[in-house]
């Protein structure tokens, strides 16, 4: 099972992730993976550090200075060091676990960044896998992963959070305690 969560560029995927991962876990469900979070450096440079949701780490991941060689999406360059465990923690996902990535973006769209092991990864039988799509690629990434065919939640709709829970746990009733 494949989700998408989308919307536009800071509208709000990752923080809604961020509160979703925690109830989620207070619920039982296991979640690997991990969220970019903005991120400043000493100096000022913006950038995006991967947060692993197993361990809690915190890693640079995204920066506007980079090595020379790095592989870069938009003005970023990506930290080889934490691109790999990306790419780690993306194959390592257990099985039974919900496999979280943020994001997917025009980098993997060409092949990069994380695609090949994300498109491995998201095949496999039984895998469920959420995917973080600005909405301005939504429609090539959904592309991308036919013959799947993803759940897709815009993080705008205000039921986001009762649909994401019902497709990940199921129906529950209205006095289930979830309110």
């Amino acid at each position: 099972m494949i989700l998408v969560l989308t919307g536009p560029v800071h509208g709000g995927k990752t923080t809604f992730l961020e509160g979703s991962v925690a109830r989620w876990a207070a619920r039982g469900l296991v979640c690997g993976g991990f969220l970019s979070i903005a991120a400043s450096d000493p100096d000022g440079g913006k950038g995006y550090d991967l947060l692993e949701l197993r361990s809690g780490r915190r890693r640079p991941f995204l920066r506007l200075q980079g090595v020379p060689g790095a592989e870069r999406t938009g003005p970023f360059s990506f930290v080889p060091e934490t691109l790999d465990r990306a790419r780690t923690l993306i194959r390592e996902a257990a099985p039974a676990e919900l496999l979280v990535v943020d994001e997917v973006g025009p980098l993997e769209l060409r092949g990069g960044g994380l695609w090949a092991d994300l498109e491995r990864t998201v095949a496999r039988p039984g895998r469920k896998t959420l995917m973080v799509v600005r909405e301005e690629i939504l429609e090539d990434v959904v592309a991308a992963l036919a013959p799947l065919i993803p759940f897709v939640f815009d993080v705008r709709d205000p039921g986001v959070r009762g649909l994401l829970d019902e497709r990940l746990f199921g129906r529950v009733g209205s006095d289930d305690g979830q309110g």
